[in-house]
């Protein structure tokens, strides 16, 4: 039977799902790592306020503003402990009379005064029935007998006599993440779940409703109701409200069915009272505080001016509860404030009481802050990774770039009209500003490694074809069809193989297509070491460029190394065959780039110096040489030891070209070939001079000191014809070149 092999899953398909689990686990562990979630509260939720803006607080709250201009105006300190007692005692007085729900005293009255003025604020509070009083919590640290320390946390109520005549007493603690106030307590825990002041004032507000909440009860659960109703017989207000707070906080299951039946309740305003006082025991114990913006946003009356308001003034204070306390307009002026979202550059915060009168309108219209549970935390964060995850396949960068952007933008939209009509806060700092950017960096570095190795593969497949800088732009743009062609300045190397036709006459074609290669990989290493392209091979010749934008002597050098490097290596005797190489080297400008028609192109260089560099290296063979480079090549670069052959006019050209032998590298040269070219320097002196014989004779010279030296043949040559008249003078010194390599 045949062997089924299992599909092979590659790297390239695990790479989605990896890469959302790597975003999944990066947004949870922001959430679950200690001060992870303290990024949401101080970027996210500042950015969500901001946004938003201004809401509109409950109606059925206003703040009375103790104050400097109401200091001022009554005539006492800027500085509320040394108000005189008689003050608020009015105040209680006038509000208790308009007709106020509640009233709330965020001053802590705890010592007695000596000038007979609590009388009239006990008797004004004791009168109204509904005030609620400010207590202290004050943290003490102990040390016991081993030397560790404790802290313990200790109620302070107001003094007693006041304590009693008030309907309830709170503190009002607010945690700090790490200093900005986001948060407050309904029960604080640490106290044993005391309730705080904006509970206990929401219990009194909704007191008189107590008669309806045991009404419904009484329909839901008819003996649980019996029995509440006869344990609140002979019980104060207070103690009242504390036995109703503690069945409802202990029978959940009943809570909800009440909830659920006071949703058809006819009353609606008993109806939102005690929906949201069950909802104060079913919720949790901390919970963030929906700002409803800047300071002064909640309804804010100074003090000063409802002493002096008018019976018609008053009116507005009909069934509203009424915060009292600290709170200014400006910051210098400020004593009770805390730093929030709302915070101004001015520096000024909200104020203690503002931020209590904000808890209570929370609890009031149930709309304080609501964050989504663990689970669908994790289940966003995973969504949100695996979409991101999935735009990271699509096949344009653009693409994948513009729809993560999109995909952020439309989150942001969706969480700011959440938490902006219903007061859900779901995470944005993760999503936004941790999962996108990762997935935009991981996306596109997993990108550009698939584009390096697409990259790599067309290097590979075109790179015996083409130079590499030509394989790079067309990797770079796979829809460009060819290279446009750019003016350079290049060094133009053309090279020659000497005996090529009697050597392919010799060998069989599979063995002249093995030793060419040879010969060329030969011929290709060092131009390569130096930086330069292979840009044309035709049968035993090869063009190579070195090119750059502007001149630069260093690509000249670069060549006049790569050719001294070949012609070594061609002299290894180790090889069965020889090929003399013969080399040309001219330097100017240049176009480089695509050349062909309709179907068919191909990567050339184009100009002049090609072709001069090719004449140069036609050039060898008549001066019996192995390197000749031009003038344009050589100067301003040292080094290298040369001889200056002359100056030609080629085959076709204008202008004469100088013509200097490159013999090799300064340090290497022989006391003998020093005294070859100054000797061949003196004879091409002549020459250029038409001292004929002085010619002749420093080239006999010459070649007695090499009595091959192709150059000095050469000349010798020409200076015998020319005295001999078989040949004109040369004008200037320029030997112009004919066809067929003639003299």
């Amino acid at each position: 039977m045949a062997e089924h092999s299992s599909p092979r899953i590659t790297f390239q398909q695990l790479f989605p799902f990896g890469f959302a689990l790597l975003l999944s686990v990066a947004g949870m562990l922001v959430y679950l790592l200690p001060g992870g979630f303290d990024l949401e509260e101080s970027v996210a939720l500042d950015f969500l306020f901001h946004q938003r803006q201004t809401a509109a607080p409950p109606e059925s709250v206003i703040l009375v503003s103790i104050d400097k201009i109401s200091a001022q105006s009554l005539g006492v300190a800027n500085a509320s402990k040394y108000w005189p007692r008689a003050l608020h005692a009015r105040l209680i007085d006038r509000l208790a009379d308009a007709g106020a729900a509640v009233i709330v005293f965020d001053i802590f009255f705890q010592q007695a005064r000596e000038d007979g003025q609590d009388a009239a604020l006990i008797k004004a509070v004791q009168k109204a029935g509904n005030v609620v009083l400010f207590a202290r919590l004050h943290r003490q640290v102990e040390k016991i007998a081993d030397g560790s320390r404790y802290s313990l946390e200790q109620l302070t109520l107001p003094m007693p006599a006041l304590q009693q005549a008030a309907a309830a007493s709170a503190p009002f603690v607010l945690p700090k993440v790490p200093i900005m106030v986001n948060q407050f307590w309904t029960f604080y825990t640490a106290g044993g779940g005391l309730a705080t002041l904006p509970t206990v004032t929401l219990e009194l507000f909704a007191v008189e409703d107590h008669k309806a909440l045991l009404a419904i009860l009484a329909e839901v659960a008819p003996q649980q109701a019996l029995g509440l109703q006869q344990a609140l017989k002979g019980l104060s207000k207070t103690a009242r409200t504390q036995r109703v707070r503690r069945f409802f906080k202990r029978q959940i299951s009943i809570t909800q069915q009440v909830t659920e039946a006071l949703q058809e309740h006819p009353n609606k305003a008993v109806s939102q009272h005690l929906q949201a006082l069950l909802a104060l025991y079913l919720g949790p114990e901390r919970r963030y505080l929906n700002f409803y913006g800047p300071p002064r946003t909640i309804t804010t009356r100074s003090y000063h001016e409802v002493l002096a308001a008018t019976e018609a003034e008053m009116a507005q204070f009909k069934g509203k509860v009424v915060f009292v306390g600290l709170s200014e307009e400006h910051q210098p002026e400020q004593k009770d404030n805390f730093y929030t979202v709302f915070s101004q550059t001015n520096g000024l915060d909200l104020s203690g009481v503002e931020i209590a009168a904000t808890a209570f309108a929370n609890l009031l219209s149930q709309n304080s802050l609501r964050l989504p549970t663990p689970l669908h935390y994790f289940i966003i964060i995973t969504g949100y990774g695996l979409l991101l995850a999935w735009s990271s396949t699509l096949t344009y960068t653009s693409l994948f770039i513009g729809l993560s952007l999109i995909c952020a933008a439309l989150y942001t939209l969706v969480v700011l009209y959440l938490f902006s009509s219903i007061a859900l806060w779901l995470p944005l700092f993760v999503p936004v500003l941790l999962q996108t950017p990762l997935a935009l960096f991981f996306g596109l570095l997993w990108r550009h490694r698939q584009l390096r190795h697409e990259r790599n593969r067309i290097h590979r497949a075109f790179g015996y074809y083409l130079p590499e800088s030509v394989v790079d732009k067309l990797a770079r743009n796979a829809q460009q069809q060819k290279v446009p062609s750019e003016k350079m300045f290049g060094v133009c190397m053309a090279s020659d193989a000497a005996q090529y036709t009697q050597l392919a006459e010799l060998m069989s074609p599979e063995e002249l297509n093995s030793y060419m290669n040879d010969y060329y990989e030969r011929l290709f290493k060092p131009v390569r070491a130096h930086g330069g392209t292979i840009s044309d091979v035709v049968g035993d010749s090869m063009l190579a460029i070195w090119s750059a934008p502007q001149e630069e002597s260093h690509l000249r050098r670069q060549a006049c190394f790569a050719a001294i490097e070949t012609l070594q290596i061609e002299q290894d005797p180790l090889l069965n065959h020889s090929l003399n190489t013969r080399i040309g080297l001219h330097a100017g400008e240049i176009m480089l780039g695509s050349i062909g028609a309709l179907d068919h192109f191909e990567y050339r260089a184009v100009g002049d110096i090609v072709n001069t560099a090719s004449r140069i290296e036609t050039l060898n063979k008549q001066l019996g040489t192995s390197l000749l480079v031009s003038e344009a090549v050589l100067t301003g670069l040292d080094g290298f030891v040369s001889r200056k052959l002359g100056a030609f006019r080629m085959v076709g050209k204008q202008q004469a070209i100088t013509v200097y032998e490159l013999l090799g590298l300064e340090g290497e040269s022989e006391q003998l070939q020093q005294h070859l070219c100054d000797c061949f320097a003196k004879g091409l002196h002549a020459y250029q001079s038409l001292d004929l014989a002085n010619a002749t004779l420093y080239f006999q010279q010459t070649l007695e000191l090499s009595p091959h030296d192709g150059p000095s043949l050469y000349y010798l040559q020409r200076s015998k014809s020319h005295m001999q008249g078989e040949l004109p003078l040369p004008k200037d010194g320029v030997i112009v070149l004919q066809k067929k390599n003639s003299l």
